[in-house]
């Protein structure tokens, strides 16, 4: 039986408790290697991160992944 891929959502409480959303997106992310274990310990941060667009393209600008413990220095 193939393993269920695990779901991880990372919200940011003060933008929406500051801020009124006009609009709502849905976006999925690249990450590499030790990025994603990082993501799933629950190490990421949006505070005072944004995002933009460019060439109809959505592009998160300072968002913050903490470096994952058990990662050496040939990964990412």
């Amino acid at each position: 039986m193939p393993k269920a891929k695990s779901s991880v959502e990372i919200k940011n409480k003060k933008a929406s408790f500051e801020y009124e959303f006009i609009e709502r997106f849905t976006a999925g992310i690249v990450l590499c290697g030790t990025e994603i274990k990082s993501v799933r310990a629950g190490k990421a941060s949006l505070v005072d991160c944004y995002c933009y667009f460019v060439n109809g393209e959505l592009y998160v600008r300072n968002m913050n992944i903490s470096e994952y413990w058990w990662g050496t220095v040939n990964r990412h």
